[in-house]
């Protein structure tokens, strides 16, 4: 019901990719770690210490805000939420839990997501509305997309640094922090969509050019590191423009359905991330209905 009222006229296979687009986004915009301000050290060194930092948590908590909006059609569509993750690296096994409000009808709904990831495959399980439902990636190129390895992940990001600024100071949760502005050439983006999740997307069957991704523009975030522990404590970004000049691309492309055109014309999309309890989360079990859900099929592409 809630499909058939905010997103009508768009076809599973538009929503699939217009889904995916956003979900990469979001994972390498906030795969970029955190900023090393020790004295002495150049820029481009803090920023690689810190994010080799970042990485060899085993494990964190995580409070989001996420601010999403489209146009579908004459409506605007608010797929904005708030949720709470742990998070365990090497091996990767997440827990999120989401509040969202229904388009249109002003009620919360409540998203219930696990992820869980061994050598051969990384399964996503997701409950809303008491239905379970479960993906199970066993391609490499998804894998790889859905999480990076940490030394994988560092060398991009930094091969892909333009700048890394301190911009203020300010109190987060009664820490003393550094406000930091990171600038990331949007190339990073081209590299991984071709690499990762070209095949997927729409490159290896013509529905979308190698070069679209190229066009997505720099990326700027804001990141407040703790001045004592060099922990990251907050990360935001607004990736609004992105999102429109990915939009503005998607248009030139003569097998682009046109419906993308207008959902990305005036799409809004800002995030924020507060880290806590580094290396001190509370481990969990991801529940029996859950893993004994059905499989969920991926629209082909």
């Amino acid at each position: 019901m809630i499909r058939r009222m905010c997103l009508a006229g768009m076809n599973k296979k538009i929503i699939s990719l217009i889904l995916m687009f956003i979900c990469t986004l979001a994972l390498v915009a906030c795969s970029t770690g955190t900023t090393n301000v020790s004295e002495g050290k150049s820029p481009k060194q803090m920023v690689e210490e810190s994010f080799a930092k970042w990485y060899g948590l085993k494990s964190y908590d995580m409070d989001m805000i996420m601010n999403m909006k489209f146009s579908v059609g004459d409506e605007a569509l608010d797929m904005s939420m708030t949720g709470k993750g742990v998070i365990f690296q090497n091996p990767m096994k997440m827990k999120m839990v989401m509040e969202t409000t229904i388009p249109g009808m002003g009620q919360k709904m409540t998203i219930e997501q696990y992820a869980e990831q061994n050598a051969e495959k990384m399964a996503v399980y997701q409950n809303i509305e008491n239905n379970w439902q479960k993906i199970t990636f066993d391609d490499p190129a998804m894998m790889e997309t859905m999480y990076m390895d940490p030394k994988d992940n560092l060398k991009l990001f930094m091969d892909h640094l333009i700048s890394a600024e301190i911009i203020g100071e300010e109190k987060i949760d009664g820490k003393d922090a550094l406000k930091i502005k990171l600038v990331a050439s949007g190339d990073i983006f081209d590299q991984i969509f071709q690499e990762s999740a070209g095949d997927m997307l729409g490159l290896g069957n013509g529905l979308i050019s190698a070069d679209v991704f190229s066009q997505i523009g720099d990326m700027v975030y804001t990141i407040w590191v703790d001045k004592n522990t060099l922990d990251t404590l907050k990360c935001q970004m607004d990736l609004s423009e992105n999102m429109r000049n990915l939009g503005k691309a998607l248009a030139e492309e003569p097998n682009m359905p046109a419906e993308v055109k207008d959902i990305f014309a005036n799409a809004e999309i800002f995030m924020e991330y507060t880290i806590l309890n580094p290396n001190n989360a509370q481990d969990f079990t991801i529940p029996e209905e859950a893993i004994n859900a059905p499989e969920m099929e991926l629209p082909a592409s």
